[in-house]
């Protein structure tokens, strides 16, 4: 019995089950209410995508948060970096609110001179498409911006030089916004996430008890919430 007891105790010394590192979640198969794809966002930017929220502003209007399936890590600074890989934003409306008292129609942004918006080139998308980035403090804002009947996508990859996953610059953010904005308008098309432009194939506004798919990886920071419509 004393044998016994001593190699029972030998063994859990040497396998402590405690001490193993967990298992990584499973990725799902397709995130933002099952809209997109994961394997091919990931593959576009070069992440590895965990998890998705979504957040309803009522009605159509609402946002997707794509967050890393990586452990948090920090920095060189030691600052730990961001969860948030990229964000998708639908507006019922002919003008986008970026925030920060920007707000853009398709006429304002195909008339910037003062803000760097420069025209896309998004041969499989009906209606106009725009890059600009949005420079909040140290940390750019990638903006993807299409501009379709009576509705507004905006793709964001947001401060990728401080993000955990995808686009490591905001260069590389910039590089990859064309196929990011023309999948994720495509796909939010023939998975009616936005209104179709023929009333009689309209599906109707969709469902909003199922908003929130699953929790993100990371908190989203101040700047990456929502904000509310300055007044004019």
């Amino acid at each position: 019995m004393f044998t016994i007891t001593v190699l029972c105790a030998g063994a859990l010394a040497w396998w402590r089950p405690w001490d193993q590192p967990e298992e990584p979640p499973v990725p799902p198969e397709a995130v933002c209410q099952d809209v997109y794809n994961t394997a091919e966002l990931d593959r576009i930017l070069g992440s590895s995508i965990g998890s998705s929220t979504i957040q309803s502003y009522g009605g159509w209007d609402r946002r997707c948060t794509v967050s890393s399936g990586r452990p948090p890590a920090t920095d060189a600074r030691g600052y730990e970096m961001y969860g948030t890989i990229a964000f998708i934003e639908y507006w019922h409306d002919d003008e986008y609110d970026a925030g920060n008292g920007y707000k853009w129609t398709d006429e304002t942004m195909a008339a910037d001179t003062e803000n760097g918006v420069q025209k896309l080139n998004t041969p499989d998308l009906e209606g106009n498409t725009y890059l600009w980035v949005r420079e909040s403090g140290s940390e750019n804002y990638v903006h993807g911006i299409w501009f379709g009947d009576g509705f507004t996508i905006a793709a964001v990859i947001p401060h990728p030089e401080d993000n955990l996953d995808g686009p490591k610059t905001t260069q590389e953010a910039m590089a990859v916004m064309p196929e990011l904005l023309t999948y994720v308008v495509i796909q939010a098309q023939e998975h009616h996430a936005i209104p179709n432009p023929n009333p009689s194939q309209d599906p109707g506004t969709p469902e909003t008890s199922n908003a929130v798919n699953t929790p993100a990886a990371a908190p989203m920071t101040a700047n990456d919430q929502p904000t509310s419509t300055p007044s004019a």
